[in-house]
């Protein structure tokens, strides 16, 4: 880790406060060390040799989402967020992880057959420890448990996951026939979130790819995009996940890699660029071959692949928000597709005064401070 160049970018910043305006944990924390000017100078004063404050540098490194919106409001540019990251590698590659975190993610997350199996047997038990949450969505611990008790929502496993249904199995490249002539060979990237909790997002996606022509492909050996790990400062597992969905897409000879998720659309696009770019040219060859392919879903439907749906009569008298996901809007540039994609639907649309105001997901923070 070349600390020099992250003091450099931190040394870009003129301690002006501006960043605390945009900073959704600083609106709720009201501590200085919980804004991007405080955890920039925490970090310029650690990567410099200082210490004693290590208990709250790692709580303050903690709390921040890795939301972009200190980074895209700075009149200097200065990139917190990269900082932060580095901060968390460098905690990791020093202090190493509590071993919740190390198992979850050295064991669980970089495991092919682990976390399914897993999380197949959590989906049969969930309804004994978990309840319904009345009209939000997700569940709440039946028990005061620990993580999971103090009211904290929790996503509902699926009965079925996405990438275990009988005719997603079908479009694997192993089972897959010859493509269609002149049609548009998509590959479909589902990520953790739509292969475990949101399986009817990939079975949408899925359906639009049909109905735009593309021969779609779905590789069973996809894996996590590395991002949980990589947020949390485990870049070797992040990078070993990246590898191996690389190889696995380079497999289906696909124009194009489509996610509907735009965390897993970050990590595709941009982090596994970060991840490998010390490797020797061959391999950093065939990550840009491989993120020259990758799509959002939105910018697929509005450019390579038109969406032809039109109008639709029942929703004509609907009124739709959307919410910009931050790894989308601020990581991606992917804004005016979306919105593109509703109006071509016919539903109304009513926009936010805050449209990318972060959710509070991002980051790890949730699993930190709920």
């Amino acid at each position: 880790m070349d600390k020099s160049a992250y003091i450099m970018e931190a040394s870009k910043c003129v301690r002006c406060g501006i960043c605390k305006s945009f900073c959704p944990t600083y609106d709720v924390l009201r501590r200085e060390g919980g804004s991007p000017r405080g955890r920039l100078s925490l970090v310029e004063s650690r990567f410099g040799g200082e210490g004693g404050f290590k208990e709250a540098y790692v709580r303050h490194m903690k709390e921040c989402t890795l939301c972009g919106a200190c980074y895209s409001n700075c009149p200097n540019g200065v990139n917190v967020p990269e900082l932060v990251l580095a901060a968390r590698a460098e905690i990791v590659e020093k202090e190493g992880m509590t071993f919740p975190a190390s198992f979850v993610l050295k064991n669980f997350l970089a495991s092919e057959k682990l976390m399914p199996l897993a999380l197949r047997f959590a989906s049969k038990l969930q309804g004994l420890f978990f309840k319904g949450a009345g009209e939000e969505c997700g569940l709440l611990s039946r028990f005061n448990l620990p993580v999971v008790g103090d009211g904290r929502l929790l996503p509902e496993l699926s009965e079925r996951f996405f990438l275990d249904r009988k005719h997603v199995k079908a479009l694997s490249t192993e089972a897959r026939r010859e493509g269609k002539g002149g049609a548009a060979k998509v590959a479909f990237y589902a990520g953790c979130g739509i292969n475990y909790f949101l399986p009817d997002i990939g079975e949408a996606t899925i359906r639009l790819l049909k109905e735009g022509g593309a021969d779609i492909i779905v590789p069973q050996g996809q894996v996590c995009c590395g991002m949980p790990a990589f947020s949390a400062g485990d870049r070797e597992t992040a990078k070993s996940l990246a590898i191996k969905n690389i190889e696995a897409f380079e497999e289906t000879g696909a124009d194009f890699i489509v996610t509907s998720c735009a965390t897993c659309g970050h990590g595709l696009k941009n982090v596994f660029r970060v991840l490998l770019s010390t490797e020797g040219p061959e391999i950093r060859s065939r990550v840009e071959r491989f993120v020259s392919k990758v799509r959002d879903i939105t910018e697929l439907l509005t450019h390579e692949l038109p969406y032809k749906g039109g109008v639709k009569e029942g929703n004509r008298n609907l009124v739709v928000t959307y919410h910009d996901p931050c790894h989308l809007r601020r990581y991606q540039g992917v804004s005016e597709q979306p919105r593109r994609l509703l109006a071509a639907c016919g539903a109304g649309f009513k926009g936010l005064k805050h449209p990318c105001r972060c959710c509070g997901l991002g980051g790890g923070l949730s699993l930190e401070n709920y």
